[in-house]
């Protein structure tokens, strides 16, 4: 059976990225983890220190602040929700402060990809948190 042009290019696409680890991407990186619950904040701290990177959490939007006014993050990962609060005001008042300059990546149980990507969030994480799906975020934004 023969496959067409886009099934080639998926598959070529799949296979190349399951190659490529982690690391390539997160090592010597700096990320922020904001608003994440128990288990992503558990699975997203051992994907990102195993892979040569550094990870700051923040739990709420006033940590959230204070940390992006100290200092600056490769990435940051946004739950899509904070503080109660949608995650895609917050991100447009944090660019408006200037605050955030980096890619950000919303983490949702809901799909919001086109809402999120329409204000400011480079790419969106549904769960459940999966290697494959962090890997695909990871190719996009940094497109190494």
């Amino acid at each position: 059976m023969m496959a067409t042009k886009n099934g080639v290019i998926a598959e070529e696409e799949r296979i190349q990225l399951v190659n490529r680890s982690m690391s390539h991407f997160l090592e010597g990186k700096r990320v922020l983890l904001a608003g994440a619950n128990e288990v992503d904040e558990m699975l997203l701290r051992y994907m990102v220190v195993e892979s040569g990177g550094v990870l700051n959490v923040a739990k709420s939007i006033e940590e959230m602040r204070k940390t992006l006014s100290k200092s600056r993050y490769d990435l940051i990962l946004m739950n899509s929700r904070l503080d109660n609060e949608n995650a895609m005001g917050i991100l447009q008042q944090l660019r408006k402060e200037g605050l955030v300059k980096s890619p950000v990546v919303a983490i949702s149980s809901n799909d919001l990809v086109g809402r999120a990507i329409h204000n400011g969030f480079a790419y969106v994480l549904r769960r459940p948190l999966e290697k494959r799906k962090i890997l695909a975020a990871l190719s996009a934004i940094f497109q190494n």
